[in-house]
């Protein structure tokens, strides 16, 4: 997807040209020259939009004496300079101008999922969809906490950077700028549709179908997509609904060998006629690895782990070669009961959110923390709570079932939406469970209509039964439950509580014991090597130093090197993503 850079000055007689082009240099530092810009405004405001696929998510329009300016997936672009904001739609980052000229907003897309960060400097506001090149640009300092939350948790979402004086902006949020001052408010705000609330479930699936896979035809039709496929329930689901919209695309999967996923995706795609690709890591990776690493820091934006997201991009580089348009199963989750698990049985009995629970099963994943000088944890969840806390104020009436919905995406903003941003570096990836049509689809299902993939096997099975009745990686068949099929479902419900109590009693720190190393591991393994060798992971001298126990980091890296299959890469990844990162943009934190 492409990326949007924006200097606003508050004082409207001072020209933004210069320091837009010095602002354009410095993301060119990072993340390469740019195939392709275009560029709005001038004087006491400019944005550039950059694109290093094809020029498909770059967008400009002028109208009125006014224009907006995008970057990503804008929904029916024609009038963005003029449309009512509550009608925007689509995984983007916009900057525009009202008609008359008084007026400038930056928005964010209606959930978040297009990072956009914003800062103040100089007597200018300044936007973009990295942080990275915010940093460097600005010559901001890090922020412990906002390091250290992403040490911990090995994502960030919300407000909180690693730089200080950087905020994302949050999903809907529109930054208003006028003569007069600065404001921020919420143009859209989500909610649940009565006429769709009241449908059984056979109904309620069949205008989901209808729904979605129209406002698929409409943002992807005529197009070759590539669509990741897996054997889950999500990536199916959406594979059968591009199919009912006509999309003519290729799956791929991502996996080694003969693994369940890869496994589950050939059967479906033999089964359907899809074209189908299997991507592996190449023999030479750890070869690699060193020149993708730079690469992974400078489009994860210190938001994804640098290590396994430059296998990540890698696979994507490989689906550009035929295609730079790419759609993933992200956001399925929400068709599902995963959201409000951590609920128990006030799931849907209550308004009262459990974000102690919330925040301990799908934040707080066990890492080990033993180089770290201080344990930052009590620190993270006060803030990680803060933040989930002022998402879910403006819906306290309403279920905590939908509250959970809401936040669950607003968590998703630092996952799926991180690992959106990071594929523009070669490919335009999009998450059509996250348009609005299909979120406000699922927000509408009543709770006990989620629970164990009812949904979703109901609206397989409406798609294509003979599909719906090949395996999933959860166990059994992914269409409904009939007394014909229930001896196929034999391994759902311990799998289900397998999950359940792994999430109950916490991942398993540490590596695989005497096991000899995998591919990836000694890749991974040859590259903390190399970097300490090369003196960019000596405790002595590391920008990050502060934040560690010297002794016990020395002693993780020398394990990390020499034996890969001993340690958590988890941990290891993040706080050499983290060195990086202050590497990338000249930074040190005291």
């Amino acid at each position: 997807m492409a990326d949007l850079l924006a200097i606003i000055s508050h004082d409207r007689s001072k020209p933004v040209a210069g320091t837009l082009e010095a602002l354009t240099a410095a993301y060119e530092s990072l993340r390469g020259p740019a195939a392709h810009t275009e560029t709005v405004g001038g004087d006491w405001a400019g944005v550039t939009v950059i694109d290093h696929a094809t020029p498909a998510d770059i967008g400009v329009e002028r109208a009125g004496g006014g224009w907006a300016a995008w970057a990503g997936a804008l929904v029916d672009p024609a009038g963005a300079a003029t449309s009512p904001l509550e009608r925007l739609d689509g995984q983007f980052a916009l900057a525009r101008l009202e008609p008359g000229g008084a007026t400038l907003r930056v928005l964010a897309d209606p959930l978040g999922m297009k990072p956009l960060f914003v800062a103040e400097a100089g007597g200018a506001t300044y936007a973009c969809t990295s942080a990275l090149v915010l940093a460097k640009h600005l010559r901001l300092q890090p922020s412990r906490a906002g390091l250290e939350a992403f040490l911990r948790t090995g994502s960030q979402f919300g407000r909180l950077t690693p730089w200080e004086g950087l905020e994302r902006m949050l999903p809907a949020e529109a930054l208003t700028l006028t003569p007069g001052g600065r404001e921020r408010t919420a143009y859209w705000l989500p909610s649940i549709d009565p006429e769709l609330r009241r449908l059984p479930l056979r109904e309620f699936a069949e205008a989901c179908v209808e729904r979605v896979s129209a406002s698929i035809a409409a943002r992807y039709g005529g197009e070759r997509p590539w669509l990741d496929l897996t054997g889950g329930f999500d990536s199916r689901l959406v594979a059968l609904l591009s199919r009912r919209a006509g999309l003519d695309f290729k799956a791929n999967t991502v996996g080694g060998g003969d693994s369940e996923d890869v496994r589950i995706a050939r059967l479906i795609a033999a089964a359907a006629g899809w074209p189908w690709t299997q991507l592996e890591l190449p023999a030479e990776w750890a070869e690699q690895l060193p020149a993708r690493v730079e690469e992974a820091v400078a489009w994860g934006d210190c938001h994804l782990e640098a290590l396994s997201l430059a296998e990540v991009l890698l696979g994507h580089r490989r689906k550009a070669e035929t295609g730079t348009r790419l759609l993933t199963g992200g956001g399925g989750e929400q068709w599902r009961d995963h959201p409000w698990g951590h609920e128990l049985l006030a799931a849907g009995r209550s308004n009262r959110v459990a974000f102690d629970r919330l925040i301990s099963w799908r934040l707080l994943i066990p890492v080990d923390l033993s180089a770290l000088r201080e344990d930052p944890t009590a620190a993270v969840r006060a803030n990680l709570k803060a933040e989930l806390e002022a998402r879910a104020a403006p819906f306290a009436a309403h279920p905590n079932t939908f509250q959970d919905d809401l936040l669950y995406a607003f968590k998703s903003t630092g996952h799926f939406g991180a690992y959106q941003a990071a594929a523009g570096a070669s490919v335009h990836m999009e998450m059509p469970l996250y348009l609005r049509p299909a979120f406000e689809a699922t927000l509408s299902a009543r709770p006990r209509n989620r629970n164990l993939h009812r949904l979703q096997r109901e609206m397989m099975r409406q798609l294509d039964p003979a599909i719906a009745a090949l395996p999933t990686e959860t166990g059994g068949p992914a269409d409904p439950l009939r007394i014909g099929n229930a001896h196929r479902f034999a391994a759902y419900p311990w799998r289900r509580g397998r999950r359940f109590a792994s999430r109950a009693r916490g991942r398993v720190l540490g590596g695989r014991g005497g096991a000899p190393p995998t591919p990836t591991e000694a890749a991974r393994g040859a590259l903390i090597a190399r970097l300490r060798d090369e003196g960019r992971l000596d405790p002595a001298r590391m920008r990050s130093a502060s934040l560690y126990d010297r002794g016990r980091l020395t002693e993780l890296l020398e394990r990390a090197s020499s034996s890969p299959a001993a340690v958590d890469w988890a941990a290891v990844g993040r706080l050499t993503t983290v060195e990086l990162a202050l590497e990338a943009v000249d930074a040190g934190l005291g």
